[in-house]
């Protein structure tokens, strides 16, 4: 596997693949179209180089990607961190996490939030992100598990 900036083109697939993820954790198709909105990659986050993508090395294939944000000259949001659905639990997500904090520190960000679904909190916790409090969901208004990751 190997971790590269996302190139425009990709939004689409990237999209999908937030979605399909989203869906593995078994919600029903009410709760995703209320979701889709938040599950949009845009061609601007690629074209501003925040969205990175891992891919098989030999087949090429889009196995995850994380979306970063700016908060702050200090602080930045990991907005979208997804793993195609046969590859939960095979180590892609610890990778793109782990790259996501390389990146922050090269930025210069100090501080990573995440707004987490539900489902993914054991896996930021084990990632060393430490929970501080909780966020609204945009689309469902449901509380959120808010992490913070020190880069």
């Amino acid at each position: 596997m190997k971790i590269r900036v996302a190139t425009v083109g990709e939004s689409t697939m990237l999209s999908q693949l937030a979605f399909e993820s989203k869906r593995f954790w078994g919600y029903d198709d009410e709760f995703m179209e209320r979701c889709r909105s938040e599950l949009v990659v845009r061609e601007e986050d690629i074209a501003n180089q925040m969205v990175w993508v891992a891919e098989g090395q030999s087949s090429g294939e889009a196995l995850g990607f994380y979306l970063l944000k700016e908060l702050s000259e200090d602080d930045a949001e990991l907005d979208m961190l997804f793993v195609a659905p046969e590859y939960v639990r095979a180590g892609v997500g610890q990778a793109l996490m782990q790259d996501a904090a390389r990146v922050a520190r090269l930025l210069g960000w100090s501080v990573l939030r995440i707004e987490s679904d539900p489902f993914a909190a054991p896996f930021y916790e084990s990632q060393g992100a430490a929970l501080v409090g909780t966020a609204k969901s945009k689309s469902t208004g449901r509380d959120l598990p808010l992490f913070e990751l020190r880069t």
